[in-house]
């Protein structure tokens, strides 16, 4: 199973100084007598291939930094106070980790480049809004109050309007061990990554991160992700298994 660990936030750039982002058009490209400078032929099709290019890539710049406005914008006015406001209803458990609730800007516009380009007829606010752990949050618990914390907090975030889309028990697995949920929030369709960890299992979690980082890249040697995988079951195999943990169910 793929987890995607916390990533350092990155400040957004200010956009509102620039104009709405649209798809290019050919209206975007200057007709030839427009431009009295064009080359002769044949290279003139290599210049429309190339002022098509940058176009493309103008467009794509705005509708990145679009994108991560909108992103933040949810997390700032949306699903950071809705979480605070859940945290507060409880005071035996707590969120850890919050400074890294934003995935990072370079991580992110990955993500969305790789999705779009995959899929041509996806538009980039929908590829953003389908980054599953975009905004991501991480309730902590006592042993003892972990698997009714779980339950109870899943309550709590459906009652506070958001929709659950899956949640996945990693308690019985080697290599990581915790419960991952993915939520919509419905006034823009966002996706955003909860996650339910124990003391002992969030800290496995970040000392493991680097490793899980160079397994997930192609270029790491068999041999290295074979010893990179030994050193995550050695560190997750001393998280101990709260009460019920397992009990816990998948959704759907």
């Amino acid at each position: 199973m793929g987890i995607d660990r916390p990533a350092d936030g990155d400040d957004q750039p200010d956009s509102s100084l620039r104009p709405e982002a649209r798809e290019p058009s050919d209206a975007d490209v200057p007709f030839p007598s427009q431009s009295p400078d064009l080359p002769d032929l044949p290279d003139r099709a290599t210049y429309w291939a190339e002022y098509k290019k940058a176009v493309d890539a103008e467009y794509r710049s705005y509708a990145f930094d679009q994108g991560c406005d909108r992103i933040r914008e949810t997390e700032e006015t949306i699903v950071t106070p809705a979480m605070e406001r859940i945290e507060a209803e409880d005071p035996d458990r707590h969120l850890v980790g919050l400074e890294f609730r934003l995935k990072g800007k370079d991580r992110l516009t990955e993500k969305v480049a790789k999705a779009t380009d995959e899929q041509p007829d996806l538009t980039y606010k929908d590829a953003f809004a389908l980054v599953k752990d975009a905004i991501r949050y991480t309730f902590q618990y006592p042993d003892d109050k972990y698997a009714e914390g779980v339950r109870a907090d899943c309550d709590r975030l459906k009652e506070a309007g958001f929709e659950c889309l899956d949640r996945r028990n990693s308690w019985e697995e080697e290599q990581y061990k915790g419960i991952n949920s993915r939520w919509r929030v419905p006034d823009n369709g966002q996706l955003f990554e909860v996650q339910f960890h124990t003391e002992a299992s969030f800290h496995a979690k970040q000392e493991t991160h680097p490793a899980y980082e160079r397994l997930r890249a192609p270029a790491t040697p068999k041999a290295e992700q074979d010893e990179l995988a030994e050193f995550q079951r050695q560190v997750t195999a001393r998280v101990p298994v709260p009460p019920g943990a397992t009990d816990v169910l998948d959704y759907p």
